[in-house]
């Protein structure tokens, strides 16, 4: 069940109606738990014991990391951890909680998440991916050996929550955040259906607060948010869905089209991309908002940006900024004394992002796409240095840098959407060499709505749309809002495509 589809917005009503006429805030919770785990179950029911066992290590991690904190030479009585477990199951947690631990057993129950989390997502999402790569290593030094792929389903949203009960228990951990003894609470964390599949990526920190507070529908800016969701659904239904097709007809069979037909497919893949996440993010946003609960912000206009370190600062910014909390920082704690900190740091921004990398598919061209950006994020940091002294070049830099930045960034995506390396690099040699020796053209009416797109976008990032519709009265809002929906319908895709953030 996708956000533009009509049984989704017709749950959703359902949702939305029973929500507000619940008058306890714990039944409402409740409800809004029975939804989210409708929700994933909808698209197979099977996994859905995967995310309870999930959030259940999360939560017990959790409450067992907030326990206060022995000295290392404290030595733990005979007999204390046998004890611990029987009141961990017996449901004494007062005294559970009460018995510190020494930083050996906080590692422990950190690794016990860690290993789960990561173990699951390592199983699902790499085991082919990994058993393939070293099949094909081993074959190279002679040592043929054929390690044996499995049929496996991927869980839909496993890299979201996984990351999101990491997080959580990386926090505790570090001192940053306090645990919830509320099983309710630490699920809903989890399982919240807006952002269950795709994303944002939730922080306990910022999620977690939320629910400790009733919720009243006069503090709803429901005409925000239903404006939020149209422009969403727009995205997604009228532009990335008819925008799809066209490009899944060109990376079928690169070699056979154009130069020209390279590039229209390109650009079209990097707003069908865009339009396609962002719109789902700004749909969850509004879900959520809907319902009382703020999501954080996954998208601030990036190609807009006018250098590769701002486009990742704009560009899935919940992710971003969890690999920079949870990877690139405390690489650069682990070696801050090493007298090659410069170099370190290079290397660590390298690592974050082949890890991105990684993260976004099993396969060598998705690591490829992470290690570009990597690479670009590198020079970057190294040409502002060389530069900072000759600020008189700064107006030109700004001036030539969107334009150049969102040219690196069609030429990485490439290896994003290709179907393999040997399919990426043909593109590439089409797109930066202008090398083709096809003959092909794709049917390039439709590059026409490049231009309105352009102007639209950039009328929405300088504010220009913003907030007017709070000024009208009710009945014009309604009216108005009627109109938009009633017009999209016939720039609606005849083919919906699924979301291509659900792959990851």
């Amino acid at each position: 069940m996708v956000f533009t589809e009509f049984r989704f917005l017709f749950c959703f009503l359902i949702v939305f109606c029973i929500y507000w006429a619940l008058r306890k805030h714990n039944h409402r919770k409740f409800w809004l738990l029975v939804c989210s785990y409708s929700f994933y179950g909808a698209w197979d029911w099977r996994f859905l014991s995967l995310l309870l066992l999930s959030t259940a290590i999360g939560y017990f991690a959790g409450l067992m990391l907030s326990k206060p904190q022995e000295q290392d030479s404290q030595l733990v009585e005979k007999g204390e951890t046998k004890n611990r477990w029987i009141k961990l199951f017996s449901g004494d947690w007062d005294t559970l909680l009460a018995k510190p631990l020494n930083q050996k057993q906080r590692q422990a129950w950190l690794a016990l998440c860690l290993v789960w989390n990561l173990g699951i997502l390592g199983f699902f999402k790499y085991y082919n991916f990994f058993a393939d790569s070293a099949s094909n290593l081993l074959t190279f030094l002679g040592l043929p050996v054929n390690l044996t792929t499995l049929e496996i389903i991927l869980p839909v949203g496993i890299s979201f929550y996984t990351f999101q009960i990491l997080s959580y228990c990386f926090d505790i951990y570090l001192g940053k955040l306090k645990t919830t003894r509320n099983f309710g609470d630490f699920a809903l964390f989890v399982a919240f259906f807006p952002q269950l599949v795709a994303g944002p990526i939730v922080r306990a920190s910022s999620f977690l607060p939320q629910l400790l507070t009733p919720k009243t529908i006069n503090e709803v800016d429901i005409r925000g948010c239903l404006m939020l969701f149209f422009v969403g659904y727009f995205k997604k239904a009228c532009i990335a869905d008819n925008l799809s097709p066209l490009a899944d007809q060109y990376f079928a069979n690169p070699e056979i089209y154009t130069v020209l037909s390279c590039w229209f497919a390109v650009i079209a893949f990097v707003i069908q991309v865009y339009c396609d996440f962002s719109g789902y993010s700004d749909m969850a946003i509004a879900c959520a908002g809907l319902l009382g609960y703020k999501l954080p912000l996954n998208f601030n206009f990036p190609y807009f940006a006018s250098n590769i370190t701002d486009f990742w600062q704009r560009w899935h910014i919940t992710l971003y900024n969890w690999l920079r909390d949870y990877v690139y920082f405390p690489l650069m704690i682990k070696f801050r004394k090493n007298q090659y900190i410069e170099l370190l740091a290079y290397g660590n921004i390298l690592i974050t992002m082949l890890l991105s990398g990684l993260w976004h598919g099993a396969a060598w061209h998705f690591v490829v796409w992470g290690g570009l950006n990597g690479i670009a994020l590198i020079f970057h940091k190294q040409w502002s240095m060389w530069i900072a002294p000759y600020k008189q070049l700064l107006p030109l830099r700004n001036i030539l840098g969107i334009p150049l930045t969102f040219y690196w960034v069609c030429a990485s995506t490439i290896f994003l959407r290709s179907n393999d390396l040997a399919s990426g690099l043909q593109v590439e040699k089409s797109f930066v060499f202008l090398n083709s020796s096809g003959s092909q053209n794709l049917d390039l009416q439709m590059a026409w709505i490049f231009i309105p797109l352009i102007i639209m976008h950039w009328a929405n990032y300088k504010g220009w749309f913003r907030d007017w519709w709070e000024k009208i009265p009710q009945w014009s809002f309604a009216v108005f809002y009627g109109v938009l929906v009633s017009t999209i319908l016939r720039f609606i895709a005849i083919s919906p495509q699924p979301f291509v953030y659900f792959q990851f």
